[in-house]
């Protein structure tokens, strides 16, 4: 099921400020969550905060 709020890996990129590449890099990794629809990866806004959110807790 893709999101309804989802982003390509050039917005995603944008909206984190991590260039493209590392991004693909971390979701065939499957360090950050996504989904790989028709061969694109493709990325929900709110899942994203939420794990930035994870993140950020654990680093306090």
């Amino acid at each position: 099921m893709v999101p309804k709020d989802r982003m390509t890996v050039s917005e995603a990129s944008a909206y984190l400020a991590v260039d493209a590449e590392t991004l693909t890099r971390m979701a065939s990794e499957r360090s950050i969550p996504s989904l790989q629809v028709e061969g694109q990866w493709v990325f929900s806004k709110k899942s994203i905060d939420k794990w930035r959110r994870q993140r950020e807790a654990k680093r306090a």
